[in-house]
């Protein structure tokens, strides 16, 4: 059976931080295009795509330095896949190509992207600057973290005074960065609907739920077992034949799977249903790590359902 192609020209995009090399899919001779990856680099590539008709442009994730190409090209009202590296990795060995240099990596990325049969939709513009600013609490978070670390081992005075006016303003501005999260979400009456939804779970606290809503925008929108999947704690079946192997969480977005473990832990303690879901789990032999995998599935899987009935989370009354 012959595969149906799409007519839509791809291009696909190696990004650097300095700059840009871009490959046209299929074009004999290659079409290649090297622009700095500034406002007027992303300029000049959007004129380049317009005239040679392409419609999706793929890239390779790179530390962040694709985020303005991708809102360029996305406000331009391309279509925009991005991967992640070791996709595009495993693509290249399964084609055998060995070689390596950017504009080579370029045409490798328009190969990908012109196999994949879906796109996602433009991501919200207004997730996307709210999960810049809760990447900066969390920085925060860290920063915190370390340096009460760091102060257990500080014994002169004059350092630990140094070290406790900085752990005094690294809070400060935690906490001021949470306020301003809550307040700029609030100000949009459908996500403020999200976030109250998905507050309303057992364990299931202000910042994890902002992490849900600006990281999981998918919920609400999956089948059974697609949110344990997407945010990675879903275990997968490792058998062959007659052997059946253990089951392992593998993969996922592991920025809102931490939010998700504290919440789990929460709700372990805390709500009677849970408590009792895990502790069976422990009965029945389950390491207690395993358990509370089961509770953050249980609490991702309700996310989605809450989100989906568009009705708070009711509890279960023994």
């Amino acid at each position: 059976m012959n595969e149906a192609k799409s007519n839509t020209r791809i291009a696909g995009v190696d990004v650097s931080k300095p700059r840009l090399d871009v490959a046209l899919h299929g074009a004999e001779p290659a079409a290649t295009l090297q622009v700095a990856n500034t406002a007027q680099g992303h300029a000049e590539l959007l004129a380049w795509l317009s005239a040679r008709g392409v419609g999706r442009v793929g890239l390779e994730a790179t530390g962040g330095y694709e985020r303005g190409v991708v809102e360029a090209l996305a406000a331009a009202g391309l279509e925009v896949v991005v991967h992640q590296p070791l996709e595009v990795r495993l693509f290249a060995r399964i084609k055998r190509l060995r070689a390596k240099n950017d504009r080579i990596d370029a045409r490798l990325i328009a190969l990908a992207t012109a196999q994949v049969d879906t796109v996602k939709a433009a991501a919200d513009p207004r997730l996307r600057e709210l999960a810049e600013r809760l990447t900066a609490y969390e920085q925060a978070a860290d920063l915190v973290r370390l340096l009460k670390t760091q102060m257990e081992h500080v014994r002169l005075p004059d350092l630990l005074e140094e070290a406790r006016a900085q752990l005094a303003q690294l809070k400060a501005r935690k906490a001021r960065l949470a306020a301003d999260l809550l307040a700029r979400l609030r100000a949009w009456p459908d996500l403020a609907r999200r976030f109250d939804l998905v507050r309303s779970l057992p364990g299931v606290g202000p910042i994890v739920a902002l992490g849900l809503v600006v990281r999981m925008p998918e919920l609400g929108a999956m089948g059974r077992g697609q949110a344990a999947a997407l945010i990675g704690v879903a275990p997968f079946d490792r058998d062959s034949g007659a052997h059946k192997g253990q089951r392992f969480i593998a993969g996922g977005r592991c920025r809102p799977r931490r939010l998700l473990y504290i919440a789990a832990m929460a709700a372990r303690r805390c709500d009677p249903a849970l408590k009792a879901f895990a502790q069976r789990l422990i009965d029945n032999g389950k390491p207690p790590k395993v358990a509370l995998v089961a509770v953050m599935r249980k609490l991702i899987e309700a996310a989605n359902l809450v989100l989906k009935r568009d009705q708070p989370w009711t509890p279960v009354l023994n």
